[in-house]
């Protein structure tokens, strides 16, 4: 008789177990749909829905409804103790109550906690911006690109225009020095800045610091000479690193004074040309080095060394020593 007592008390268990089991599931899956169109409803089913409270909390928010948000995200942070997105909410909530030291320690700690949440860290960007703290707004720039490269159009415009001030570019250099990800993207942005003065303001104070390589240096000069901007790219040249305490004369390095670097203003042997060597060396009776240039046995169309050139207005002349050594041509030069 006890023994079929046991089992009907272990079968009522059991039904009453896999009912509770099928609730749940119903109310978790009811729960988790509702929570992102009707958070109330969501919360009904389970109260402790995180997404539930964290929507709710946010919906308060734009409603008007402070205290209401800060009760939601604190309900929010005694379920879910490690999401930032409370902290974020109680930050909002403090902007909305005009408390700007509280809403930046919680900024700061919503973060640290969630940092993926993009919300927290513009924030935290336009106040260190606002407050000239450069460094600090740019670690959390760089964090944005980083999480969210499709950003690059929004914030890569507002870099270069922020680069306007001195102090600005300088901390962007330092951290251009650490190659992130959207340095390219820069770089590019900052060719096609439709303001001449911002882009060689800026160029010219990231290649003095040292935050621009040579390659892009030359991308840059390149891209204003095809531009017809050569004024602004023979400024950019003069003010690079390597040109520190050098003469720049109307035709730079034009005795081949110095071996050519093939850089901005000087002299340039760009890409190979089939058939023909170009080397430097010093010659009897030059100031300079002489330019030596070997033709092997073809004809070819041009020589490859040129030299981009600023000149003013007016009349010039052009002279030069040339000398021809065992040249065999039938058809001449």
């Amino acid at each position: 008789m006890m023994s079929q007592l046991h089992r009907w008390g272990l079968l009522v268990l059991l039904i009453l177990a896999s009912a509770f089991a099928c609730y749940r599931i119903v109310a978790i899956t009811q729960a988790d749909r509702l929570a992102v169109v009707d958070p109330q409803r969501a919360l009904q089913w389970i109260p402790g829905h995180a997404e539930a409270l964290r929507r709710l909390a946010e919906q308060q928010l734009v409603s008007g409804d402070v205290a209401g948000a800060e009760h939601s995200a604190r309900r929010l942070l005694a379920m879910e103790p490690l999401e930032g997105r409370s902290f974020r909410i109680l930050a909002q909530a403090a902007v909305a109550t005009g408390d700007q030291a509280k809403a930046l320690a919680l900024y700061r700690i919503a973060a640290r906690r969630s940092p993926r949440d993009i919300a927290s860290r513009a924030w935290l960007v336009e106040y260190l911006l606002v407050n000239e703290n450069y460094a600090a707004a740019l670690r959390h720039i760089d964090a944005i690109l980083r999480i969210a490269p499709s950003q690059e159009r929004v914030l890569i415009p507002l870099l270069i225009r922020l680069s306007s001030d001195p102090a600005f570019a300088l901390a962007l250099s330092h951290r251009l020095r650490a190659r992130p990800a959207w340095r390219a993207a820069f770089i590019s942005g900052l060719q096609d800045e439709a303001d001449p003065a911002i882009a060689d303001r800026v160029a010219a104070a990231l290649a003095s610091d040292g935050g621009l390589s040579e390659g892009e240096v030359d991308g840059l000069i390149d891209g204003l000479i095809a531009r017809n901007r050569w004024h602004h790219a023979y400024a950019l040249w003069a003010s690079t690193p390597a040109m520190a305490g050098r003469r720049l004369a109307p035709v730079y390095n034009g005795g081949f004074e110095s071996i050519p670097t093939g850089h901005g203003f000087d002299w340039r042997t760009g890409d190979a040309v089939p058939g023909v060597d170009v080397e430097f060396a010093p010659v009897a009776g030059a100031q300079g080095q002489a330019a030596h240039v070997q033709f092997r046995d073809r004809a070819v169309a041009a020589v490859n060394l040129v030299q981009p050139l600023l000149l003013t207005p007016g009349a010039h002349r052009l002279r030069m020593r040339a000398r021809a050594d065992a040249i065999a041509s039938e058809r001449g030069l």
